[in-house]
């Protein structure tokens, strides 16, 4: 009983701790207050600060893996492939790029974490060095080209 009860609140307090992403009407989001502005075209978002200086850019790209399940007793009703994402960051200032495959809400809680951008869109480059070096996968560069 102990045991539950411990891993209940254990769970309970992670929970309550994660911060909320929304996009919503062109605004980002987090914990309900606005930190960014977003703009989507297609597969391309692009953030903006609530001043509206553009400073980073996500383009989606998607790519096909075989589905395990498929090869399972039962599995020809699962489909062939998954559809995977790799996502291209690059942060508009300075060129630099990431590939990795963290949601656009994931990204977005990322760079207001890592504390990146100032309000007037400039960006602090050994953070971003840092931030490039925490979450950039160069493997997943090679499934896009």
């Amino acid at each position: 009983m102990k045991k539950v009860l411990i891993l209940l609140l254990l769970s309970f307090s992670v929970l309550s701790f994660s911060q909320k992403v929304k996009f919503k009407k062109g605004n980002v989001l987090i914990d309900g207050v606005e930190v960014y502005k977003y703009e989507n075209e297609g597969s391309t978002m692009t953030l903006s600060t609530l001043g509206g200086e553009e400073f980073v850019s996500f383009l989606s790209t998607s790519y096909e893996v075989p589905n395990p399940a498929r090869s399972q007793p039962g599995g020809h009703n699962y489909p062939a492939t998954l559809k995977k994402y790799v996502v291209t960051v690059r942060f508009l200032e300075s060129g630099k790029e990431l590939f990795t495959d963290l949601s656009s809400k994931e990204i977005a809680k990322a760079i207001n974490k890592s504390e990146l951008v100032s309000e007037d869109g400039s960006i602090d480059e050994e953070k971003l060095d840092k931030f490039i070096n925490k979450y950039n996968n160069e493997t997943l560069k090679l499934k896009i080209y």
